[in-house]
């Protein structure tokens, strides 16, 4: 079954207070470093550093939380599991999946940041 991306930006939203300006800053935060975490995890796991694979793994599903991704959020939590567990195997496959899902994840962000923005106030 493939996970669909979906955000919860009223969830999201009351997260940060509506700041719709705050959200967008945050949303440019997920798009920059999502893709290092998952860089992270595979330099990891080639060198046998689970606690390091955990540690990416973790810090993306908490970056993430921030527009309630759950299926990113959720392989990345597996991602973390297997790591603890040393499951090389089931990792390299994990990490797979999730780096297809943050992939899809980048294309809705950057179409959720153009539709944040438009409702922004122009600036002066």
């Amino acid at each position: 079954m493939v996970a669909s991306i979906e955000f919860d930006v009223p969830g999201a939203l009351k997260r940060v207070g509506g700041d719709r300006e705050l959200l967008v800053r945050i949303i440019d935060f997920v798009a920059e470093d999502s893709p290092e975490f998952i860089r992270r995890m595979k330099t990891a796991l080639q060198s046998g550093q689970y606690a390091e694979v955990e540690r990416a793994a973790h810090s993306l599903k908490g970056l993430v939380s921030n527009l309630h991704c759950r299926a990113v959020q959720d392989k990345a939590l597996e991602v973390e599991g297997l790591a603890h567990v040393r499951d090389n195997t089931a990792i390299g496959a994990a990490i797979a999946n999730l780096d297809d899902l943050t992939e899809q994840m980048m294309v809705k962000i950057d179409e959720l940041r153009h539709s944040l923005a438009a409702e922004l106030p122009a600036s002066s």
